[in-house]
């Protein structure tokens, strides 16, 4: 069973009391909401409410407008749900990745030039502190993936680069940032891409490295930021077959999965040999790369009884519940299996503080105390290009 006193959660008695009795008060329909990340498209209260807080959704990802409505809507959505959110955005390469007037601080590829981490902290500081600012809790940031191949559609200028110390060292500078905003990072996409030419939009992507290889490069940089107190991942549609192999020797190649529907690579790989206590998250479940391993209707429970705690973004709101539901009447998630997912969900919104409803105030869209990083971005970007040429 999870420990939620332990890392990365580290909650103190008050906080395990809150999951508690929040996670025995729930309902059926509302323990499955939670284990959704639905897109939001508008700042309508009527469509808040009825297309995403009548379903009990965890947490939500909206589509990127201006700081004062992504604010006004985030707060609409904290105050008006039963549940605390999650509340999501891709801040990979600044605050612009939750409003569209938030600094663009550089890709993850103009840090790596500049070969200094203290910029991935700068990064982290600028995108979290903007991101909370307008109410966000969550990034789905960094990208810890390893620059293998220059023709990877996915990875291209999202990495730190081909040096996995390298890469670990900027991912642990990104936490350190996150970690001073009380924002919870998400590190991705395990099991690593960059290594094929794949776009997971399209197809299901391929890890080829032996284990051993694995170990010394995405290995190593998921096991030090593991140790690191990271607390979520998110899981790609890629395949590591090597792993898959070791952990079911019998496994035919039919069947191995990508790893947001494979029980090898999340309970074998991440759970047990890398020890990861946090909370696995898929990547967004509308790519073909899930839905060419299995039909919509066996993915979504499958994500979930594989080892994925919560989902990333509707189809259809009805339908994907319906889904989850039949999967837990069917025996494909066990009642152990979503008591698990619900305990790291609430676990992580206790970790955060979220049961406590803190939200920023309107002054806070002003980020004090970034101009120092926003000049350091500059002059980054100045060395990085004369470095370039």
């Amino acid at each position: 069973m999870i420990d939620i006193k332990a890392a990365p959660f580290n909650l103190d008695d008050e906080g395990v009391k809150w999951v508690e009795e929040t996670k025995q008060n729930m309902t059926l329909e509302e323990k499955i909401g939670q284990l959704m990340i639905p897109i939001g498209y508008s700042a309508d209260p009527g469509y808040l409410q009825h297309v995403m807080l009548d379903h009990h959704i965890g947490g939500i990802l909206y589509r990127c407008g201006e700081s004062e409505e992504m604010q006004a809507c985030h707060r609409w959505l904290q105050e008006h749900s039963k549940i605390p959110l999650f509340i999501a955005a891709n801040l990979e390469a600044g605050g612009d990745g939750i409003a569209t007037d938030g600094t663009s601080f550089g890709k993850q590829m103009e840090i790596a030039a500049t070969g200094d981490p203290e910029q991935a902290y700068r990064l982290g500081k600028v995108s979290c502190a903007e991101g909370k600012a307008v109410g966000c809790n969550w990034a789905f940031a960094p990208v810890v993936d390893i620059d293998r191949n220059w023709r990877n559609p996915i990875t291209n200028v999202r990495t730190y680069g081909d040096d996995p110390e390298f890469v670990l060292k900027c991912g642990l500078a990104y936490k350190r940032a996150a970690d001073e905003e009380n924002v919870a990072v998400s590190i991705k996409h395990f099991p690593g891409d960059g290594c094929d030419e794949v776009d997971q939009h399209i197809l299901t992507s391929v890890n080829n490295l032996s284990c051993e290889e694995w170990d010394a490069s995405y290995g190593k940089v998921y096991q030090g930021l593991i140790d690191a107190g990271v607390e979520s991942i998110m899981v790609g549609h890629i395949c590591q077959p090597a792993y898959s192999r070791r952990f079911r020797p019998d496994i035919r190649d039919e069947e191995i999965m990508p790893a947001t529907l494979s029980p090898e690579l999340l309970q074998g790989l991440l759970r047990g040999q890398l020890g990861f206590n946090g909370l696995i998250v898929t990547d967004a479940t509308h790519m073909a790369g899930i839905q060419n391993a299995a039909s919509r209707k066996k993915a979504i429970p499958g994500a979930i009884a594989a080892g994925c705690d919560m989902i990333l973004f509707f189809n259809d709101p009805e339908e994907d519940i319906a889904y989850v539901k039949a999967g837990i009447a069917d025996g494909i998630i066990s009642r152990e299996r979503l008591q698990d997912a619900l305990m790291r969900i609430l676990g992580m919104k206790a970790m955060l503080g979220l049961h406590k409803r803190e939200f920023p105030k309107k002054e806070g869209l002003s980020v004090v105390g970034c101009e120092q990083h926003h000049e350091a971005a500059r002059k980054a970007a100045d060395e990085a290009i004369t470095l370039v040429k």
